[in-house]
C-alpha cells in the first residue's frame, strides 16, 4: 500500500474512533456525519487532494472484494475436488441402505438415482455488479488458484466497474457458461453415482440412467416486466443453445470413441453421424433467422427451411438410445468398466439435456394471460372478483371441454399481438422443430387466481403441448401466499387442471423470496412460503396424487432480503426447504424436488470454475439427499405464540412498504447511485421523468430495492419487525429459540442482516437531505461564498420536501432496530454465540466498511455544493434551471449533466486568420465559450459522481450482492 494512503486511511480510521467516543459522550452528535464533515473541510481546503482520495477508495475497494471472497469461501465451504467427491459418494451411498440399515432392492435404488430431486435454474435478473474479469479474480481467489497479492496486481488493470454493454446478449453468454460449468459437475456426480451403483449392483447397474438434478435456464424468455425480448431473439437463443450442446456432445463423443475398440472410421461412427445430421440441420435454420423479427418474407422461408430440415431429421433421440443402449452392452461384456462408465454418464446426459444446454423456462405476467383469452371468455372484469370468479372458471372450463389442436407456425407468432398466444407458439416451435423430449416450464407471475392457471391449460391444449409443458404458477405477494394452496385446491377439483397433472406426472409451483421479501419482510416471507408448502403437501392424499411429482422453484437472489441464507449452501436450503415441511413431504411419501436459481453475475459465481461448480453441486447433494432428523421444534407445536410472531413481523412490514415516507427513503441516493448491472430496467414505469421521484413501491423492482437499502447501510426488509416482535413477548421468543431449530436458523438471517445495518449510517445520509444540517453548516463556515450556498442549498432541500418524511420514517426504524438490539443484549450474557452467529465483519473489515460510507457521505455534501454554482439560465426545451438541480439532488445525474452540456456548451477551437483586414488581436481565454463551466462545475460533478459509485460497488463487495 503507498505510504500516502496508508497515512490517509490510518489518519481517517483514528478519526473515526474520536467521533465513535465524541458520540458516546454526545449522543445527539452522528459519529459518520462528523467524520464525514471534517473530510468535507479537507477537501474543500485542499488538505486532502482528488487523487489521495481515488487511491484510498481504490485501496477499500480491493480490501472490500478480499472480504468478499473469504466470506464466498466459507460460503461453499469446501472447493478441493478431491475431498469433494469424496464428500459426493458418501451422500450417494445414503441411497444404497435403507432406514434399518440393510441394502435397498435394486428397483428401489433405481427409481431414486433416476429421479430428480434438485434443479438449478440460472436466471439474469441485473446483478452484474462486477466486471467479467473481476468476476474472473473473484472466483480465482475462492478456487485458490491466486492469492491476494496477485488478485491485487490484477484488479489494478481490470476494469474497476461492470462491463459496459450489459444487454441481453451479454448476459445470454454468461448464463451459457455459467450452465456448461454447471453440466460438467452433473457429469461428475453421474459418473460417481455409477461407480457406487457398479460396486453394489455389480449385475444391474449398467440399466442405470442416473437423473438426480436438472439444470434450467429462463434467460432470453423472461418476458415478465420486459418487452425487449422479441420472438426472434428467443428463437435465436434456443438455436444457440442447441448448437453448444450439440458441439459437446460431439466433443464428448471424439474422447469417448477413441477408447471404444470401435472399427468404424469417423465417417462410419453412427453417433457421430446422427449428431452431425442435427447439428448441421440446426446451423442451416439458425443461418436463415429472419434479421428482423417483422420481416415475412424472410420468415415465410425460414418456416420453410425448418419443414425441409425435419423430413431429414427422423427421429434422433430415440435412434441415439438404440445405438448408445448397444454400444453399452457391447463394453459390459468385454469388462472395461471404466470405459462403460464413460459411456453411461454420456448416455445420461443426452437422456437429461436433450438438444440443449439445459431446461427452458419460459416465464410471463398474469395479465398477459387475462389479455389473450379475454374473447375467449368474454373477460370484462379481474378474475378474481368475487362476484364473476367462479363463471369465469366455469368459462374457461367449456373451453377446454370443446378445445381442439391447431397447427401454428412462425407466421402467425410474426402477426400474433398477445404475448401469452405468442409464447405458448414458440414452445410448440421449439418441441416441434429443435427438441420434442424435453420439457418446458411456463412460469406465470403473479398468479392469484386458479383462472390464470386454466387459462395457460387452454393455450397449451390449442397449441398441442400440453403433454410436454409443466404450467407453474409463481406465488410471491402477501395473498397468494396466503391462498397458493386453495388455488391449486381449487384447480385440482377441475377435471381438465386434474387430469393434466395425472398425464404429466408433476405438479409444478413457483414461490418467490424476492418480491415477497420485500413487501412482506424476508422472514415472514420465508415462514408464509413455509406454511404454503406444507399445505401443498397436505393435497397429496385427499386427491390421490402418490404418482405425482411436487416441484417448487423458489426464486431468490444471492442476497439475504433475497432469501440467500448467510450460513452456506446447505443453510440456504434449509431456509427455503425446511426441515419439518421435508419431514411432512416423507412421511407421506411424496416424491419431491426442489429447485432454486442461481441469478446474475452474483449467482453465476458459484459455477464460475469447475472446481466451484461442482462445490456447489456437492453442497446441494449433501442437503438434499440426507434425510430429516425427526425432531419436535418448538415453533409448530405453539402455534399461537409462532402465528403472532409470524402476523406481527408481516404487518410491520406491510405498513412499512405502504409507507410514503420509506418511498422517500427508497428515493434518497436513487437506484443510478450504484452502476447499472443489467440489462433489465430498474424502474416499472416513468422511467426517466424528469425530477420525479418514486410514488409507491412497486415501481421499483425488487432487486434496486435492495441495493437501495444495502447502500443506506440499513437492511430493512431482512430485520424489519423483529425487533418490534421481541418487544411484544421477549421471553416467550428465547423459550421457543432454545426448542427450535428453526426458528435458530431464522435468527442467524436476521443477525447476518443486523450486522451490515448501522442506524448511524442511514442518519448520516438522511441527515444531508435535511435543510436543518445545511443551515448549521453555513454558520461556522467562514467563507462568505461558500456560506451564501450552503444557505441556497437549504433551500433547495425545503424544496426537494423529503426531510420531514425521513424524520418520521428514520424514528420507526430506530425504534424496531433498538428493541432488537436490547433483546439481544439481554441474551448476550449467557448466550454469546447468538449475537455473534450472524457477524460476517469484524476488526479491520467493520472499519474498512464504515469508512466507505463515510468518504461517499462527504463526496455528496460534494456534489450537493457545487449544484448550488450552476448558472441560471432561461428555460431549455421547457427545462429550467431549478428542474436540473432537482434532478441531481435525487441523483438522476447522466441525464442531468448531459442536458448541463447541450445548455452550456464547449466553445470549439478556431484558428483567426492572419491576414483577416480587421487585425484580430483577441484570443479566447480559458471563460471562452462555457469551458470554465464544463471543467470546474460539471466535470468536477461527473468525477466525483463516478467515485460514489465505485464505493457502492465496494459496500455491495461487502454485502455480497447486487439487490
Amino acid at each position: 500500500m503507498d505510504k500516502t494512503v496508508s497515512a490517509l486511511l490510518g489518519k481517517l480510521s483514528t478519526e473515526l474512533q474520536d467521533c465513535l467516543r465524541l458520540a458516546e459522550d454526545t449522543p445527539l452528535v452522528n459519529p459518520y456525519q462528523q467524520l464525514s464533515y471534517r473530510l468535507l473541510n479537507a477537501m474543500k481546503q485542499g488538505d486532502v487532494e482528488g487523487k489521495a482520495l481515488n487511491e484510498v477508495i481504490d485501496e477499500l475497494t480491493l480490501k472490500a472484494f478480499l472480504n468478499r471472497a473469504e466470506r464466498a469461501r466459507a460460503y461453499l465451504k469446501e472447493t478441493d475436488r478431491r475431498k469433494n467427491r469424496i464428500r459426493m459418494r458418501q451422500s450417494l451411498e445414503r441411497l444404497v441402505w435403507d432406514e434399518t440399515g440393510g441394502k435397498r432392492p435394486f428397483d428401489r435404488f433405481q427409481a431414486q438415482l433416476e429421479s430428480d430431486v434438485a434443479g438449478i435454474v440460472i436466471t439474469a435478473h441485473p446483478t452484474f455488479g462486477f466486471s467479467a474479469a473481476q468476476y474472473d479474480i473473484l472466483a480465482d481467489l475462492v478456487d485458490r488458484r491466486i492469492n491476494k497479492d496477485e488478485a491485487g496486481r490484477k484488479l489494478k488493470v481490470a476494469s474497476a466497474r461492470p462491463d459496459e454493454g450489459l444487454s441481453l446478449d451479454y448476459e445470454f453468454t454468461e448464463a451459457e457458461q455459467a450452465l456448461i460449468q454447471l453440466q460438467e459437475a452433473i457429469a461428475e456426480l453421474y459418473d460417481i453415482a455409477l461407480e457406487v451403483a457398479a460396486e453394489h449392483y455389480p449385475d444391474d447397474w449398467t440399466q442405470l440412467t442416473p437423473r438426480l438434478t436438472t439444470a434450467a435456464s429462463w434467460v432470453g424468455f423472461d418476458v415478465d416486466g420486459r418487452d425487449d425480448i422479441t420472438w426472434l431473439k428467443s428463437v435465436a437463443f434456443r438455436y444457440d443453445m442447441a448448437l453448444r450442446q450439440v458441439t459437446r456432445y460431439l466433443d464428448h463423443w471424439d474422447r469417448i470413441s477413441t477408447k471404444t475398440g470401435s472399427q468404424e472410421s469417423r465417417a462410419e461412427d453412427p453417433v457421430r453421424a446422427a449428431l452431425t445430421i442435427v447439428y448441421e440441420i440446426l446451423q442451416e435454420d439458425r443461418a436463415s433467422l429472419p434479421d428482423r423479427p417483422s420481416e415475412v418474407v424472410q420468415v415465410r422461408e425460414f418456416s420453410r427451411q425448418v419443414v425441409r430440415n425435419r423430413k431429414e431429421k427422423g427421429r434422433v433421440q430415440d435412434l441415439m438410445r438404440d445405438i448408445l443402449d448397444h454400444l453399452a452392452d457391447r463394453i459390459a461384456r468385454e469388462g472395461d468398466q471404466s470405459l462403460l462408465r464413460r459411456l453411461l454418464v454420456y448416455r445420461a446426459l443426452f437422456a437429461n439435456f436433450g438438444i440443449g444446454l439445459s431446461h427452458i423456462h419460459f416465464r410471463l405476467n398474469a395479465v398477459q394471460l387475462h389479455n389473450a383469452i379475454r374473447p375467449l371468455v368474454a373477460l370484462e372484469k379481474d378474475p378474481d372478483d368475487a362476484s364473476n370468479r367462479r363463471r369465469y372458471m366455469k368459462a374457461a372450463t367449456r373451453v377446454l371441454d370443446h378445445m381442439t389442436p391447431v397447427t401454428a407456425g412462425y407466421e402467425n407468432i410474426l402477426h400474433e399481438q398477445t404475448t401469452a398466444k405468442r409464447l405458448f407458439m414458440i414452445v410448440a416451435q421449439f418441441l416441434k422443430y429443435i427438441d420434442p423430449e424435453t420439457p418446458i416450464r411456463f412460469l406465470i407471475a403473479e398468479s392469484d387466481t386458479p383462472f390464470t392457471v386454466l387459462a395457460a391449460l387452454c393455450y397449451a391444449k390449442m397449441f398441442g403441448v400440453e403433454d410436454r409443458v409443466d404450467i407453474s404458477p409463481l406465488f410471491e405477494t402477501d395473498e397468494a401466499l396466503e391462498r397458493g394452496a386453495r388455488i391449486i385446491e381449487e384447480l385440482l377439483e377441475n377435471e381438465h387442471y386434474y387430469a393434466y397433472v395425472k398425464k404429466r406426472g408433476r405438479l409444478c409451483v413457483q414461490a418467490g423470496y424476492s418480491d415477497a421479501g420485500r413487501y412482506l419482510g424476508q422472514v415472514a416471507a420465508g415462514l408464509g412460503i413455509e406454511r404454503l408448502r406444507i399445505k401443498l403437501a397436505c393435497l397429496w392424499k385427499k386427491f390421490d396424487l402418490d404418482d405425482v411429482q411436487l416441484v417448487i422453484f423458489d426464486t431468490g437472489g444471492e442476497s439475504l432480503g433475497r432469501g440467500a441464507h448467510s450460513d452456506g449452501f446447505e443453510g440456504r436450503l434449509e431456509y427455503k426447504h425446511p426441515l419439518e415441511a421435508r419431514r411432512l413431504i416423507r412421511r407421506l411419501g411424496i416424491s419431491y424436488k426442489q429447485e432454486f436459481s442461481l441469478q446474475g453475475g452474483d449467482g453465476y459465481l458459484w459455477l464460475r470454475r469447475e472446481n466451484l461448480a461442482f462445490a456447489t453441486l456437492t453442497r446441494v447433494m449433501e442437503n438434499l439427499l440426507a434425510s430429516p432428523v425427526e425432531e419436535n421444534d418448538r415453533l409448530y407445536e405453539d402455534t399461537d405464540w409462532s402465528l403472532d410472531f409470524f402476523l406481527t413481523v408481516k404487518e410491520y412490514n406491510t405498513r412499512l412498504s405502504g409507507d410514503p415516507d420509506y418511498i422517500k427513503l427508497l428515493s434518497l441516493l436513487g437506484p443510478e447511485v450504484s452502476y447499472p448491472s443489467g440489462s433489465r430496467m430498474t424502474l416499472r414505469q416513468d422511467e426517466g421523468v424528469l425530477s420525479r421521484g418514486l410514488e409507491k413501491l412497486s415501481q421499483i423492482r425488487a432487486i434496486p430495492n435492495n441495493m437501495l437499502l444495502h447502500q443506506l447501510g440499513y437492511l430493512a426488509n431482512s430485520i424489519g419487525g423483529i425487533g418490534t416482535a421481541l418487544a411484544q413477548d421477549g421471553d416467550a421468543f428465547w423459550k421457543t429459540y432454545d426448542r427450535s431449530s428453526r426458528l435458530r436458523h431464522i435468527m442467524k438471517l436476521v443477525l447476518a442482516a443486523a450486522d451490515l445495518t448501522d442506524e448511524d449510517v442511514l442518519g448520516a445520509y438522511m441527515a444531508l437531505f435535511r435543510p436543518r444540517y445545511w443551515m448549521h453548516c453555513a454558520r461556522f463556515e467562514k467563507d462568505s461564498s461558500m456560506h451564501l450556498r450552503m444557505l441556497r442549498l437549504a433551500k433547495m432541500l425545503e424544496k426537494h420536501g423529503v426531510y420531514e418524511g425521513l424524520n418520521r420514517i428514520e424514528l420507526k426504524l430506530r425504534e424496531d432496530l433498538i428493541f432488537l438490539k436490547d433483546k439481544l443484549k439481554e441474551r448476550k450474557a449467557d448466550k454469546g454465540e447468538i449475537h455473534r452467529a450472524g457477524l460476517r465483519l469484524t476488526g479491520e473489515d467493520r472499519t474498512f466498511y464504515i469508512l466507505l460510507h463515510v468518504l461517499r457521505l462527504a463526496l455528496i455534501q460534494k456534489i450537493f455544493l457545487l449544484v448550488t454554482r450552476i448558472p441560471r439560465f432561461r428555460d431549455h426545451k421547457g427545462v429550467t434551471v431549478d428542474d436540473l438541480v432537482m434532478q441531481i439532488l435525487r441523483f438522476q445525474i447522466p441525464p442531468a449533466l448531459n442536458m448541463l452540456r447541450e445548455i452550456f456548451p464547449m466553445e470549439a477551437q478556431y484558428d483567426i486568420d492572419p491576414d483577416n483586414p480587421e487585425k484580430i488581436t483577441f484570443r479566447g481565454d480559458d471563460a471562452h465559450g462555457y469551458e470554465y463551466e464544463n471543467r470546474v462545475i460539471f466535470d468536477e460533478i461527473s468525477s466525483t459522481y463516478d467515485q460514489i459509485r465505485k464505493i457502492s460497488l465496494a459496500i455491495t463487495a461487502y454485502v455480497g450482492a447486487v439487490g
